[in-house]
């Protein structure tokens, strides 16, 4: 069996069979890890995902000699971070256009550009596929759980997460420019 260092050099050297086998050693204890920290398989995913793409993507400047196990978990640590960061960040965003009387900060502009912005989302989501139209707005217009939609639609809760997961992904990539 080769070793982990002897995977990294490998990795360095740009072999995807070593970076390959690296992963299927580390995917299932970062995954843990990230899914105690969010609760979320999805988001778990995410996590653990852009572990392996930036070490992936920085491969070049990996110093095999200073490799040891603690390396992943630190950068699995700061994507949680940068999530729990972002995270904040777009709560603070939705409570301020939920709640823009709050506060006295917005412009008429701003309303007029958050009532657009709101016209362009119902449009995107009119064009999702029927299903998952109708999963996503259960889960975030009437604040359904996973549980109960998959009750609601008879169907199983992984598709539901499934289906939720696709929308936000297709959401993200179409309202990119927001």
């Amino acid at each position: 069996m080769v070793s982990e260092i002897e995977l990294i050099t490998l990795i360095k050297a740009g072999d995807i069979r070593a970076f390959d086998e690296f992963y299927k050693r580390n995917w299932r204890v970062l995954y843990q890890t990230a899914y105690r920290s969010t609760c979320s398989e999805e988001d778990a995913k995410d996590l653990v995902q852009t572990v392996f793409i930036n070490l992936w993507n920085n491969r070049y400047n990996l110093n095999p000699d200073a490799y040891n196990a603690s390396y992943l978990f630190r950068i699995l640590k700061n994507n949680i971070i940068n999530f729990y960061k972002q995270d904040l960040a777009r709560k603070k965003r939705l409570e301020n256009l939920l709640h823009p009387d709050h506060t006295n900060q917005y412009t008429n502009e701003d309303n007029l550009i958050a009532k657009e912005l709101s016209v362009v989302i119902d449009d995107e989501i009119r064009e999702l596929p029927r299903k998952m139209q109708e999963v996503f707005i259960l889960s975030r217009q009437q604040n359904l759980s996973v549980s109960e939609i998959s009750e609601t639609l008879n169907i199983t809760p992984r598709t539901v997460k499934n289906q939720l997961s696709n929308a936000l992904k297709i959401l993200r990539t179409k309202l990119g420019m927001f």
